[in-house]
């Protein structure tokens, strides 16, 4: 009878501890920074290419505009990401809440699961680029909270995702070939 009241004093025990994490650290935050070695013009070009966007985010499956004009504030995307072999996709929904064109762009991402925001800065140094990213992720719901926090503190799960998806970046925007600001060309007339 006593080994039964420790068994379940130490699983009241446990589950109290999970929740507790997920009260005491709500939000993960974490980021990651690069330098590329192209102009900040052409890196940020590179990021906002939907076409390459597959190149660089792990898991990356489709995105499709929802609502504003492309690339514009407050317009809306539905994204649909594959979190690895064997798991289902899932939607997130993403706004983008604010950007400076060459400087920065600030997106809000919302799933059942989760809301997560992510802050990309970009900074001019020479003819390379500075390229940081500052995220915070917050579980829905006490259990993804305490999941959240503990798959942070214990394998760094988002902050390794976060470094895995910039340094990509890095090199999708290093090895660019897209021309993304043609010279227009004039076209000479012969006279006869």
């Amino acid at each position: 009878m006593k080994i039964l009241k420790f068994l379940a004093g130490l699983i009241l025990f446990l589950v109290i501890a999970f929740f507790a994490i997920g009260f005491i650290k709500p939000a993960v935050n974490y980021g990651h920074e690069v330098q590329v070695d192209k102009p900040v013009e052409e890196a940020w070009a590179v990021m906002l290419d939907d076409s390459k966007y597959g190149q660089w985010l792990e898991g990356f499956k489709s995105i499709e505009l929802i609502r504003g004009e492309k690339g514009a504030k407050d317009s809306q995307y539905k994204v649909i990401v594959n979190p690895g072999k064997g798991q289902p996709d899932f939607e997130m929904i993403e706004t983008v809440t604010d950007f400076k064109e060459n400087e920065f762009v600030d997106l809000h991402f919302d799933s059942d699961m989760m809301v997560f925001d992510q802050k990309t800065i970009f900074t001019k140094n020479g003819s390379k680029t500075k390229v940081r990213t500052e995220s915070t992720v917050k579980g829905k719901g006490a259990m993804m909270k305490s999941m959240f926090a503990l798959m942070e503190i214990f394998g760094g799960s988002f902050q390794a995702q976060e470094a895995k998806n910039v340094e990509a970046l890095k090199k999708v925007i290093e090895e660019n070939t897209t021309d993304y600001y043609p010279v227009p060309t004039m076209e000479v007339v012969e006279e006869m």
